[in-house]
């Protein structure tokens, strides 16, 4: 059977117009449109605190992607505001988190995607820079303006990793976030890294398929297919369960 893959949404209130106030769930279609070039069926899944409904999201679906979206609210993973923290909807931290935990618990197949591979840090224990200008040493820009197929900067690849068997120690990516990983949570092993060190991508060696990037692979499909194989990887886990 086609593997279904649920795709975590994310929340936005309405700030003008007739419907202001209102809020809504939403996803960018390019997860979609990614899911099925892979071959799988892409099932949006509400941000929902029932543990119930958790737990019948994990057992409908046969893997996962964390799409990317704004910020995690500090608190969460013990630290202080950031003069450049972004916007960020606690509630749907707490929606998400307790989604990534069952997923975790089920080990169903886990693609986490920008703030994905971010919600996956901070629910494993770790934390994260809240501006890339803290860490204390000069960066590269990380978020770009270019279009969102554009490649950004290169990034280095661990060569025992899922990412390594599919392209080989150097990859070329996209790049839009301002927040980026501190402190590894648990079970986490870091699988590529931009010039400057900031973490790129990681994995969890010992789940069935467990893999957090930074960038936007599901944007460059726009350009080329050099990002398909990571999708056919998540949908592929799916199918051997």
């Amino acid at each position: 059977m086609t593997p279904i893959i649920g795709i975590s949404t994310n929340l936005h209130t309405v700030d003008k117009g007739k419907f202001l106030g209102m809020e809504r769930i939403y996803v960018n279609k390019d997860y979609i449109d990614a899911v099925v070039k892979a071959g799988g069926i892409p099932l949006l899944l509400p941000p929902v605190a029932d543990r119930a409904s958790i737990v019948r999201y994990a057992e409908v679906c046969d893997g996962f992607i964390l799409s990317g979206g704004g910020d995690i609210n500090p608190i969460l993973y013990g630290d202080f505001p950031h003069p450049c923290l972004e916007e960020f909807h606690t509630g749907l931290d707490r929606a998400q988190w307790a989604l990534t935990e069952e997923i975790l618990r089920t080990d169903k197949p886990l693609l986490a995607i920008c703030r994905g591979i971010q919600l996956l840090n901070v629910v494993l224990g770790g934390t994260l820079w809240q501006d890339i200008t803290a860490i204390g040493h000069p960066v590269m820009l990380h978020s770009q303006y270019s279009p969102r197929e554009d490649i950004f900067h290169p990034v280095s690849i661990e060569k025992d990793s899922i990412l390594g068997r599919l392209w080989g120690e150097q990859l070329e990516v996209n790049s839009f976030h301002h927040q980026c990983l501190n402190h590894l949570g648990r079970h986490l092993k870091i699988t590529a890294t931009a010039p400057d060190g900031v973490i790129e991508a990681v994995e969890m060696p010992d789940h069935t398929f467990v893999v957090g990037i930074q960038w936007h692979p599901e944007m460059l499909l726009a350009g080329s297919d050099k990002m398909l194989p990571l999708f056919q990887q998540l949908i592929a886990h799916c199918r051997r369960e």
